[in-house]
């Protein structure tokens, strides 16, 4: 059973298509904000802006940090203090 990927593009010209593809995209009402819950991944600097910014504008927000995403900072090692392995 094969695959079939569906991209959504708009028919027409390649000039129009970002256009057309703008003007057709539903968007939400304002009065039906408050039904919707956006969660953001990463509550990091852009993610509590992001959260802060569609908080006020109504919508329901989740906030997710991840708890293994210090792996990549080293251990901070006072001078004079033996290094570990």
């Amino acid at each position: 059973m094969p695959i079939v990927l569906d991209a959504r593009i708009p028919a027409g010209p390649i000039e129009q298509k970002w256009d057309r593809c703008r003007f057709e995209m539903k968007l939400v009402n304002p009065a039906n904000r408050r039904k919707h819950t956006v969660l953001i991944v990463g509550s990091g600097l852009a993610g509590a802006a992001a959260a802060a910014t569609l908080g006020e504008q109504g919508y329901h927000v989740q906030c997710s940090a991840g708890a293994g995403q210090r792996q990549h900072h080293r251990p901070v090692r006072r001078a004079g203090s033996p290094i570990r392995a």
